[in-house]
């Protein structure tokens, strides 16, 4: 299979289930929808699709709020799939028209109606250098209250490739997070489907849990290497999913470690890792529970506070030891 970066799989897993529905429409900012990969398969989503069905950076204003609210526009009417695209700076602008119209249509509509739409969005990560502004992560846990809608934030590029497939066949409102996480893997060029709701084990072990998502997911995969080395069997609970959310899961394997550690780059308040916990809380008995997460405060453009604020790999590491004991 073919090295593939993250980006590429997204954007084949669109291309692909455009040229299957000749009514679906793609919005993006910042670009035309392109991708090279370094065997020098391209993808050009213009050139394929055209302005009446690919409206990126040809003519329309850089407006996040209606390239967001004219992609439920253009679902509602046509009943079929639209996606749309937007940065990291701009993760919460379309929160208002998911809120008042894309989650709640169907329940409007009494059911006769949907809003098949995907909102695919890019947080900015923690980085030096770019302050509040551009250093956002956490919107995960804001979108996933909002009932109504199905959220996914895939770590592993394959799942990137699936899980947008499985969102834009869906026929609802999906929102998916598809930034933060492994950079490029081999990915078979045909289309697949990974189920939306299904979480996954990327390391067996039986001493504790560690669960996270993008872009924590990264760190967690640099600390397993040395809980190994000091004798710690962890396993690795990537949840793919965050509603629909793997309970069943998630339940068996902290029943199988008794300890749950959650990492998250989110904010410590209201951080979808505190659901995480409270699932497993309430159906594991004498379990030890714990989560890191970055504080109450906003980025900071430091380099060095960035880094003592983000609950990195040693800052996991030293977690999952206290949580063992």
């Amino acid at each position: 299979m073919p090295v593939t970066s993250r980006a590429f799989a997204m954007l084949q897993a669109i291309q692909y289930e455009m040229q299957r529905n000749p009514l679906m429409v793609y919005t993006r900012q910042n670009s035309i929808g392109t991708a090279t990969r370094a065997d020098g398969k391209s993808i050009n989503m213009l050139t394929e699709f055209g302005l009446n069905r690919v409206l990126a950076r040809g003519g329309q204003a850089i407006d996040e709020d209606w390239m967001a609210n004219s992609s439920i526009a253009c679902a509602i009417a046509s009943q079929a799939p639209a996606i749309v695209t937007l940065p990291g700076m701009t993760t919460l602008y379309p929160i208002e028209f998911v809120f008042n119209t894309m989650a709640a249509w169907n329940h409007i509509s009494g059911g006769e109606a949907r809003c098949p739409v995907v909102l695919n969005l890019s947080d900015g990560g923690r980085s030096s250098g770019s302050g509040q502004q551009h250093s956002h992560v956490g919107e995960i846990s804001m979108y996933a209250n909002i009932a109504g809608v199905k959220v996914v934030a895939p770590h592993k590029v394959y799942d990137v490739k699936g899980l947008m497939h499985a969102a834009i066949r869906d026929g609802g409102p999906v929102i998916i997070f598809t930034s933060g996480g492994e950079a490029s893997a081999d990915v078979p060029d045909e289309p697949f489907v990974v189920p939306i709701g299904k979480a996954q084990i990327l390391q067996e072990g039986t001493d504790i849990t560690i669960a996270s998502l993008p872009p924590a997911t990264l760190e967690v995969e640099k600390a397993l290497p040395e809980l190994a080395k000091a004798g710690i069997k962890a396993e690795f609970f990537d949840p793919r999913t965050v509603k629909p959310f793997d309970e069943e899961a998630l339940i068996k394997s902290v029943t199988k470690t008794k300890r749950l550690l959650v990492v998250s780059h989110g904010h410590y308040t209201n951080d979808f890792s505190s659901h995480i916990i409270a699932v497993a809380a309430q159906a594991v008995s004498g379990a030890k529970f714990y989560k890191i997460t970055f504080p109450d405060a906003p980025s900071p453009g430091s380099g060095p506070m960035v880094k003592w604020m983000t609950p990195d790999a040693p800052k996991i590491i030293e977690a999952a030891k206290k949580l063992i004991g």
